[in-house]
């Protein structure tokens, strides 16, 4: 990814209203690994840890949704799996995270899964070393699970996305009728 002024991450923010795009803010430190080396860019906000954001690039340039963390209870002794980076992780590693499909709020829809609890599968994927001598070499391996990453990051947001807009649609066709 290209890094963004904060102004234009905000803008591109598709599932919630302007009053609470202007709340989003930065992460503390800056991006590890760095934003050039990323496929996409997800952060926990620092003023609000139950809301985290989720941003790519893409044919239809920058796109991101804001999520938020439900309250639920994994299996202390249950290993789960982020839906983003199929990385099997701790119970207390991974969190339901939901995005409104409503950008006003009004009807309460939501659309979510389980991700990792701080939206970074971009540094463990980047990780990723062979297990044994039948796995293909690092740098190929890293690559096909960047591939799939960025393929499962943009299929969520283009979902919540298509979500969002589905209601004005609804209501700007039954206007005209």
């Amino acid at each position: 990814m290209r890094p963004h002024a904060l102004t234009t991450l905000r803008n591109a923010l598709g599932n919630v209203d302007a009053s609470t795009r202007k709340t989003a803010r930065m992460p503390r430190g800056g991006f590890t690994p760095a934003v050039e080396d990323r496929d996409y860019l997800g952060w926990r906000d620092p003023s609000a840890p139950q809301r985290g954001y989720l941003f790519i690039e893409g044919e239809h340039g920058l796109r991101g949704v804001m999520l938020t963390t439900t309250r639920t209870r994994n299996s202390v002794r249950r290993a789960v799996m982020c839906e983003f980076c199929r990385i099997p992780r701790r119970f207390d590693q991974v969190v339901l995270f939901t995005a409104p499909t409503s950008p006003k709020h009004k009807d309460s829809s939501t659309f979510g899964t389980y991700l990792c609890i701080d939206l970074d599968c971009n540094a463990r994927v980047n990780a990723l070393r062979p297990m044994g001598p039948l796995d293909p070499p690092a740098d190929v391996m890293v690559a096909a699970h960047r591939a799939q990453l960025l393929e499962r990051v943009t299929s969520f947001v283009a979902e919540v996305l298509e979500r969002a807009e589905l209601p004005a649609t609804r209501r700007a066709g039954s206007a005209s009728l």
